[in-house]
């Protein structure tokens, strides 16, 4: 199985367009199969997928998330899903955006990232909002409405009703989402998390990563347990991973081209890598995904 990375924010004629988003009526795009591939697949941009009314299952990460009305996923670019609805008309909104979307209207550089909803790391990445169902669906419903029509600074206030429903879910929805209990991480993890995402295809050891925060490894190890109860080189070897399994779904790779990728130069090695973290080689894991 070939895992697509879909590049354009509209499939797909749209790589080359300037235009930084699109909306889609869910219920039309299932209806008319219309924009969500039947098979794994991953995206350059940044997804905000609404479900009013649905059922099915929807894989991200390798990790399974029942569908269920009043759910919102915030999906990152790279990020390895599929999904499925198990009745025919879904009600909801789908909307696509590229990273400067936002970014260029806050002139916040990596703004979008800095969100708690957005992982690239494999974290969890939808909520349950009844607590602000009301408010969502008015915010939508004004989206839906500017982008239908002529008015002055369409694109500026689409920005803004998507950035409250952004804020909106950040802040109103940890009462039903208790897996999503707030920790205020130390600043030193965040900086290191923002590290690992840049640099974990060349640089595996925490040495690195301490040394370019001036810290000591073992120090870093300390803050990393008591903030994650993970070590440095767990965080580290955790993102390799997920990236590993995300290139694995991909048999446009063999697995020596994805050790390479990931830095290493000795196969053997990946494997014994791959298997200590997942309890099986890299080729057990692509056959056990039933390609």
């Amino acid at each position: 199985m070939n895992i697509p990375l879909l590049k354009a924010c509209d499939i797909p004629n749209r790589e080359e367009s300037s235009h930084p988003y699109v909306i889609h009526s869910l219920k039309d795009i299932v209806r008319e199969g219309l924009y969500i591939p039947k098979s794994p697949h991953r995206h350059s941009f940044y997804q905000i997928l609404y479900i009013k009314r649905g059922k099915g299952a929807h894989t991200v990460d390798f990790h399974d998330v029942p569908i269920s009305d009043d759910m919102i996923f915030f999906l990152s670019p790279g990020q390895v899903h599929d999904l499925h609805f198990s009745e025919e008309a879904p009600e909801g909104i789908l909307v696509n955006f590229r990273e400067r979307f936002l970014n260029d209207f806050l002139a916040r550089k990596n703004f979008v990232d800095s969100l708690p909803i957005f992982s690239k790391n494999g974290g969890l990445c939808y909520r349950h909002i009844t607590s602000c169902k009301s408010d969502i669906e008015t915010a939508f419903s004004k989206i839906l409405i500017a982008e239908t029509s002529d008015i002055v600074f369409r694109e500026e206030f689409i920005a803004t009703m998507l950035l409250e429903i952004i804020l909106m879910v950040s802040i109103r929805t940890q009462e039903e989402n208790p897996e999503f209990s707030p920790v205020a991480l130390p600043q030193l993890v965040l900086h290191f998390e923002e590290l690992i995402e840049k640099y974990y295809h060349e640089f595996h050891l925490p040495r690195f990563y301490a040394d370019y925060l001036a810290v000591s490894p073992n120090y870093l190890n300390s803050v990393c347990r008591n903030a994650t109860e993970k070590t440095a080189g767990e965080m580290i070897r955790s993102r390799i991973i997920l990236e590993a399994k995300r290139l694995l779904v991909n048999s446009g790779m063999d697995i020596s081209q994805i050790a390479y990728e990931l830095g290493f130069e000795d196969l053997s090695y990946f494997t014994k890598f791959f298997k200590a973290a997942a309890g099986m080689t890299p080729k057990q894991f692509r056959k056990s995904l039933h390609m």
